[in-house]
């Protein structure tokens, strides 16, 4: 049996319930959702592109950038990680490349979505869908373009908010995408309650049963308002789900609210802080960030007398 990343995400989704993947933007962020216990992770592109660039999410970001973000993201949290691949980067030829790239980063699966380039976040307005022709030619693309038969191809149609789409739009697309050949369908639902994507499953699963389809649990006040869970999100026919900016906002606040308070208060503001990390799990950064790992290695390769220059 193959031990791949997406053959391991695969695994996860024969389970019961629904995938949580908390979205990272970079090693650090996807070491802790590790920590906190997650089986999965999702490298957000809208985190990615402000975090590397401090710009928004309009595609700005180029393949080459995303691919070696998803690389570190792999390799820092060891889970399956599902990548944001944005269009594909072009078109299908493109888009071989793409997944090729993506796979070799050692990453689980991706989503691409059905936009025209430049792309926006899927919970912008003003957003463009390609023909669904383009699109279902670049799914067979992709499936074509993997090495690995388990590694995840994940549609998504941004058709439901887009400039003359609407969700028997995205109905039709996310059919269209799955006879061609994707594993999985991510439908974007911004400013919706859950009754649209309920529908949405239940038309898919009609003509696709047990096809699995993934959730965008992020940036939508109403599921938010209605106290809409992922129990919730699971029962209405959804097998994985993101919160997509989850590591971003959280870094983002808890960075500002110091960054205020140590220009307010100066030092006072530093000790406090130390103070709250002494019981914390992130109490050491020294730990937290390998150096004791590096001292048994340097202890297993390192002749004696270096060991002694170094740590006398």
């Amino acid at each position: 049996m193959s031990d791949s990343p997406g053959a391991r995400l695969r695994a996860l989704l024969k389970r019961p319930g629904c995938i949580v993947a908390p979205g990272v933007a970079d090693g650090l962020a996807a070491r802790l959702v590790a920590m906190g216990g997650f089986d999965a992770v999702y490298m957000t592109g809208f985190g990615t592109s402000i975090t590397r660039l401090g710009m928004p999410d309009v595609g700005l970001l180029t393949a080459t950038e995303m691919i070696d973000n998803a690389s570190r993201i792999a390799e820092a949290s060891n889970l399956p990680v599902i990548a944001d691949a944005d269009t594909g980067y072009g078109n299908p030829i493109n888009t071989r490349r793409t997944i090729r790239d993506y796979e070799k980063a050692g990453v689980a699966g991706v989503h691409i979505e059905d936009q025209s380039w430049p792309k926006r976040c899927g919970h912008l307005a003003g957003k463009k869908v390609i023909p669904t022709t383009e699109m279902v030619a670049k799914i067979k693309a992709a499936c074509d373009a993997r090495r690995d038969p388990d590694f995840v191809i994940i549609a998504r149609t941004d058709a439901v908010a887009a400039v003359g789409g609407g969700l028997d739009e995205a109905i039709r697309r996310a059919k269209a995408y799955a006879k061609a050949g994707a594993d999985m369908i991510f439908p974007e639902f911004p400013n919706s309650d859950l009754a649209m994507p309920k529908r949405f499953a239940e038309e898919v699963h009609k003509e696709f049963p047990g096809l699995p389809l993934y959730f965008n649990y992020s940036s939508n006040l109403k599921w938010f308002e209605s106290g809409a869970t992922f129990d919730d999100v699971a029962a209405i026919g959804f097998n994985m789900m993101h919160v997509s900016l989850a590591g971003l906002r959280t870094s983002m606040q808890a960075m500002f609210d110091y960054a205020a308070d140590l220009k307010k208060r100066g030092a006072v503001a530093e000790i406090e802080y130390e103070k709250k990390l002494l019981n914390h799990p992130m109490g050491s950064c020294n730990e937290f960030a390998g150096f004791p790992k590096i001292k048994a290695l340097e202890e297993k390769y390192l002749t004696p007398d270096e060991l002694k220059k170094k740590y006398q």
